[in-house]
């Protein structure tokens, strides 16, 4: 990341006849751009709350089932769905958002109306997360419950169920814990990733990790009679979050109790030092000895030689030694019903999924324009790329469709398109048809809110809050149409990498990171590994390559197996050998070198040579396009001409029927949304320097809607608040089977800004 020197920016702001400095501006490398008010920027009027009965109340979609529970536990069926333990033959969903810090700690009456709220959303599941700071502030250690706090979240927790909404949380996420506590002598608090690390190797860590896990599972909630360990809405819980042992790597290499465990493992692993020696040849130095705990780490994991090889399968090892543990002191002592996972970021290397094979589910996270900050951890100045996704192919959560294992349940916690980027609208619906064509399990976005005051009052913008974004909120509903509804289908084919368990116990001399090169294949068919016991396992998929470390590709259905090596594999060959399969046709299939892709069910298209999006299913469609360009879904009939700014517009049925005979649609058109005075370094707008403030201000822009219609009457088109409230009538022109108009950001200077939009036929 290139670094900017704050001296060398222009602070100051253009602003010529009335339009914002970044229409005016002339400079690339030395202009900062303050964005006002202006004929290119209009102010929005916020609102929190969903009209009851509008187009943008979800509630009675069908997606909750309340209260929460009332099917049984949520289960993990063997092909990768989930489902209810009383209907487990109907695969179940979830989208949801992550609640962080004091937005978890509100009155009974603000509970109320944040899942109310919530429920009308369309939301069905939520993470509780970064929850035990507060939960434990002012006991007597970092394990003991504050019954003040502790009540408060009980009331939530029964709120979010009475609405019908499953949860998620980790046993430890970021809750100060002194060094004393666990054994440690020296003052101070554990830094979080520390303890994140220490608890696999240091017993006074695990311990403490035990103890809060216990008495916060074992607490039997008041508002609903039962602990948390046998809730079933309580259905998913993660162990640590995003604590791969990968990504902490140059502290480990600092922690004695790590020393000692490596060492231990290579004499398990090794006969002797003499055998050791025989494996990594010079690189064993004479000084170094296991049975002594002298042998070193390796510089870093990604290093050549059978070292850093063996301190891959080493954290996995650990890793896997440690959830098993965990699992047996939840399902043994705490009776816990809720499935159990782990290892959810960053550093994924290949055979970690022997590690993920003991999970009940695989989890991940990813994010797109995720801050860097140039001078002080989440202090501004930060930079982000701010760059269209689809020129690059749509790479958000395509490596991630490798994280997954067929035969289990896969799930998002973390996810995000983060602001300021201008490109946030098309986050929504490029997560949601991901999932959907992937046929994964959950999605969460991060987050809602981190603290209880924006979630109630309107507050500007930040990096990640959706409650403070009403752009990023508007998005949420193309994932909720796409991905809980199903408005976009799973992909009927899907490509596996194999691996057997001899494969995973005798890699190659360098681990590859996990997910291969070819992950563009994510946007075509279905993809993922799966570990197996042997080649002769009936591998239920369309093309089989195998890892064949150990285990021979011939040993593999032939009918099936593409003999390509998956790390090394060029694009061409798998593409013919996908085509000789039958996934796709020369005319259909994915052209990777030019950011090209076509889901095999024809109903999304990543075109990034024309920066284009186009989403086309029967009941939603649109995309994104480019001023002057145009969205053209064939299928459906939608076709959108796009004026004056690059937006994201798509049209949902708000029925069971596809638009052309819906009787209610909602139109979405996302141009881009900022705080009034946020200031860039740069035209560019990579560099964020000030956040500005209220009101919010969405970028100028029109589009030319025509839709499908079989409406025997004239549809009327109504302008929305950001609550579903009816604005105002917009023309529209109706005939030959067609409905007509044009969405305008800046169509009424009296109602502010307008990105929704709602058509009814009576």
């Amino acid at each position: 990341m290139r670094a900017f020197s704050l001296a060398a920016l222009t602070l100051a702001v253009a602003c010529v006849s009335g339009r914002t400095a970044e229409t005016s501006q002339t400079s690339e490398t030395n202009t900062s751009v303050t964005i006002k008010a202006g004929v290119d920027w209009i102010p929005l009027q916020p609102e929190l709350e969903i009209e009851p009965g509008s187009a943008l109340d979800f509630s009675n979609m069908g997606f909750r089932d309340a209260p929460a529970g009332k099917r049984g536990q949520v289960m993990a069926r063997p092909d990768g769905q989930f489902a209810f333990v009383d209907s487990p033959d109907k695969p179940a969903r979830f989208y949801g958002v992550n609640f962080c810090f004091s937005s978890l700690y509100l009155s009974h009456e603000q509970a109320d109306r944040l899942t109310d709220r919530l429920a009308r959303i369309g939301y069905n599941a939520a993470r509780i997360h970064h929850y035990e700071g507060e939960l434990t502030q002012r006991q007597t250690n970092s394990t003991t419950l504050n019954p003040e706090k502790l009540e408060q979240l009980d009331y939530l927790v029964a709120a979010f169920i009475r609405h019908g909404i499953y949860l998620t949380t980790d046993l430890f996420v970021s809750r100060g814990i002194p060094y004393r506590e666990v054994g440690i002598d020296r003052p101070g608090q554990i830094p979080m990733d520390t303890f994140k690390i220490l608890v696999p190797v240091h017993e006074g860590a695990y311990k403490n990790w035990q103890a809060f896990a216990r008495n916060f599972l074992s607490h039997v909630n008041p508002y609903t009679m039962r602990s948390y360990a046998e809730e079933p809405a309580l259905a998913w819980l993660a162990m640590i979050n995003e604590g791969n042992f990968g990504n902490f790597f140059q502290d480990i290499q600092t922690i004695p109790e790590w020393k000692r465990a490596w060492n231990a493992w290579l004499v398990k692993h090794y006969q002797n030092r003499a055998a050791l020696s025989a494996s990594w040849g010079a690189t064993l130095k004479p000084e170094e000895e296991p049975v002594g705990g002298t042998v070193e780490f390796p510089p870093r994991l990604q290093a050549d030689g059978l070292r850093a090889r063996d301190c891959i399968q080493f954290l996995g090892n650990t890793e896997r030694d440690m959830v098993e543990r965990m699992k047996k002191f939840l399902h043994d002592e705490l009776h816990c019903r809720a499935l159990i996972s782990n290892s959810s970021s960053w550093t994924r290397f290949t055979t970690d999924q022997a590690t993920r094979a003991i999970y009940d589910y695989v989890d991940d996270h990813f994010y797109v324009d995720h801050p860097k900050f140039l001078q002080n951890p989440w202090r501004l100045p930060s930079k982000c790329p701010n760059t269209s996704p689809l020129t690059e192919g749509a790479t958000g959560g395509r490596a991630l469709a490798f994280t997954r294992l067929y035969g289990k349940p896969f799930t998002v916690t973390e996810y995000n398109y983060s602001a300021p980027g201008r490109f946030r609208g098309i986050g929504g619906i490029l997560t949601g048809a991901l999932g959907a064509l992937q046929g994964w399990g959950g999605i969460w976005r991060f987050a809602y809110s981190h603290n209880r005051e924006s979630t109630f009052s309107p507050m500007r913008m930040d990096y990640f809050n959706t409650v403070s974004d009403p752009l990023s909120q508007a998005a949420e509903r193309a994932s909720l149409c796409l991905f809980l509804r199903g408005d976009l289908q799973a992909a009927p084919h899907s490509v596996v990498l194999a691996m057997t368990d001899a494969d995973l116990a005798r890699p190659a001399a360098k681990i590859p990171t996990l997910a291969p090169n070819w992950h563009w294949l994510a946007w075509g068919t279905r993809v993922g590994t799966e570990v197996v016991p042997s080649p002769d396992k009936l591998l239920a998929h369309d093309a089989i390559i195998p890892l064949a470390w150990a285990t021979s590709a011939t040993a593999y259905d032939p009918s099936r197996t593409l003999p390509l090596e998956p790390y090394a594999l060029q694009n061409p060959k798998l593409i013919s050998g996908l085509e000789q399969k039958k996934l796709f046709s020369p005319e259909t299939a994915p052209e990777p070198d030019k950011k090209l892709f076509r889901s095999e069910t024809g109903e999304i298209v990543i075109d990034g040579p024309e920066n284009r999006l186009v989403l086309d299913t029967p009941r939603t469609a649109g995309g994104y396009a480019a001023a002057g360009q145009t969205v053209v879904a064939s299928r459906s009939g939608v076709h959108i001409k796009i004026e004056g700014s690059d937006a994201t517009v798509w049209v949902s049925a708000l029925d069971n029927n596809p638009i052309s005979s819906s009787k209610r649609l909602l139109v979405t058109h996302l141009t881009d949304l900022q705080n009034t005075n946020i200031r860039y370094a740069e035209p560019a707008r990579q560099t964020l320097l000030d956040w500005g403030g209220l009101p919010y201000l969405v970028r100028a822009g029109k589009s030319h809607l025509c839709i499908p219609s079989k409406s025997t009457s004239q549809p009327r088109v109504w302008a929305l608040s950001l609550g579903g409230k009816r604005l105002a009538e917009v023309p529209a022109k109706f005939g030959n089977g067609k409905l007509e108009f044009t969405a305008d950001v800046s169509g009424n200077s009296s109602t502010g800004a307008r990105m929704l939009y709602e058509i009814v036929t009576d």
